[in-house]
């Protein structure tokens, strides 16, 4: 909620005054030199932070003649304490939480298919703060750890005012390899809904495929008899046991490919229709590397395409904010290919397979069904009334119908209810420090290139629309 309070009292100071003043006022009073900016001054504005350090809620009452700091508007939330031998959720650290000592282990949730994740939590004070750079100087034994390749670790670094940043381990190491004295974190990766969403659904991601890794490469010789058939639908007892990731991971693939082999009985500009309808589900176009060939492969075979959603409004209220910002990631990732992004809320289209709809009609289902996957060179008559039903509701009124991508893609945030200003400035935030700094996976299934694709698209939409970015 954006802090009208504090708003008011600058008055008709800019934002980068105030910073100067309050910055002189901390050196006056404590002889500390303070790195606050205009982004600090705006990011309290607008309620994304509320209790700073004592030395700024001191300095900002001198300054703006407050009596106290709530006269300003902030208001220390509850300090989270828990069990020091129990995992904390990566959650907590979005609140005013303190560590109870320099490790943790950090508790990623699960989801309908994730099994949650853990990762150990090296925990550094700030040496040095910058408007974009935050310095930590790690000891000797937490870079060993860090290295240690039995287990996945982060860097979280913590500010005067109780924020966190994080950066993953492995790619800190390799930094850390390469120079000497203090290392630095981006503050781009303070961690909020949109750090947490990528660092949620990519270490489940790959926990899962890195875990049935041989299992998933034996399957493909058992299953290699499908490619040659037109329609097929595979049960999972013909394949060892998975995990649900694996399982649709495999279903995933054998419909790309599928699609890709009979895609010349395709004409015009086609309809796409897809059957993610949650963040956790729709992550696996913005890291399964499969997905994205066949993205940028479909997208270069034809032009005008159009790719349907149907998220009804009980899955939005299901769902947590760092999922939904995953949601709308991977849909700016199709709009970064030029796709046209189109939305029903009606519940009854969510139990429609996935298809592909032009002068022909082709079935590829890998999520929702009974098994593996169902698809279908040419769809049955009645399926295919089906399908012109869907597209042409949407082609009359898509939720999100908008001339842009990028009114499209706010009116989608809108219904997800995530703040499109918000969600802009942070993926402008992380273009310039990359996903892969707070979010490296390890499987050879999985990639950041969707991710990356997506964060840069959002973060230059103004100089790219009528462009495609993922297509250069």
């Amino acid at each position: 909620m954006p802090n009208e309070l504090l708003r008011r009292a600058r008055g008709s100071l800019s934002q980068a005054t105030l910073a100067e003043l309050v910055n002189a006022e901390i050196y006056r009073a404590t002889g500390r030199v303070s790195a606050v900016t205009s982004k600090s001054i705006s990011d309290w504005e607008r309620g994304w932070y509320s209790w700073p350090s004592a030395d700024v809620r001191g300095a900002l009452c001198q300054v703006l003649r407050a009596p106290s700091p709530a006269e300003l508007g902030f208001e220390k939330r509850r300090v989270r304490r828990v069990d020091p031998h129990r995992a904390v959720s990566i959650l907590d650290l979005m609140d005013d939480y303190r560590s109870e000592g320099a490790t943790e282990t950090l508790a990623l949730p699960a989801g309908r298919s994730f099994a949650g994740a853990e990762v150990a939590a090296h925990y550094c004070d700030v040496n040095k703060a910058g408007q974009e750079w935050l310095m930590v100087t790690p000891s000797s034994d937490v870079i060993g750890s860090l290295a240690r390749p039995d287990r996945r670790s982060m860097v979280v670094a913590v500010d005067n005012d109780r924020r966190h940043y994080i950066s993953d381990g492995r790619r800190f190491v390799d930094r850390a390899g390469r120079r000497t004295g203090p290392e630095p974190i981006s503050s781009a990766t303070v961690i909020d809904d949109l750090t947490v969403g990528i660092i949620w659904a990519t270490t489940n991601a790959d926990t899962a495929l890195l875990a049935d890794d041989a299992q998933l490469a034996r399957s493909h010789s058992r299953l290699a008899h499908y490619e040659k058939k037109l329609s097929s639908e595979a049960v999972p007892t013909e394949v060892p046991t998975l995990n649900p990731v694996a399982s649709q991971w495999l279903g995933s693939r054998f419909c790309s490919r599928h699609l890709t082999r009979h895609m010349d009985r395709l004409s015009g500009e086609p309809f796409f229709w897809t059957r993610e309808q949650r963040g956790e589900e729709a992550a696996s176009w913005l890291l399964w590397s499969h997905k994205f060939e066949y993205l940028r492969r479909t997208s270069r075979w034809f032009t005008g395409m159009r790719r349907g959603f149907c998220i009804p409004e009980e899955e939005v209220a299901g769902s947590p904010r760092y999922e939904r910002v995953m949601l709308l990631l991977a849909m700016a990732l199709m709009e970064a290919f030029g796709i046209r992004v189109e939305l029903s809320p009606e519940r009854e289209h969510g139990g429609v397979e996935g298809f592909v709809l032009a002068n022909e009609a082709i079935v590829a289902n890998w999520l929702g069904g009974s098994g593996l996957w169902y698809v279908d060179a040419s769809a049955p008559p009645p399926r295919r009334s089906v399908y012109r039903e869907i597209d042409g509701y949407l082609a009359a009124g898509s939720l999100i119908d908008q001339p842009t991508a990028a009114r499209r893609l706010a009116a989608m945030a809108s219904y997800l209810d995530v703040s499109w200003q918000w969600f802009r400035r942070r993926c402008e935030e992380l273009a310039v420090a990359s996903v892969d700094d707070i979010a490296h996976p390890r499987s050879r299934l999985l990639s950041t290139l969707g991710l990356n694709t997506a964060v840069r698209y959002v973060a230059y939409l103004d100089s790219l629309e009528g462009d495609d970015l993922a297509r250069r």
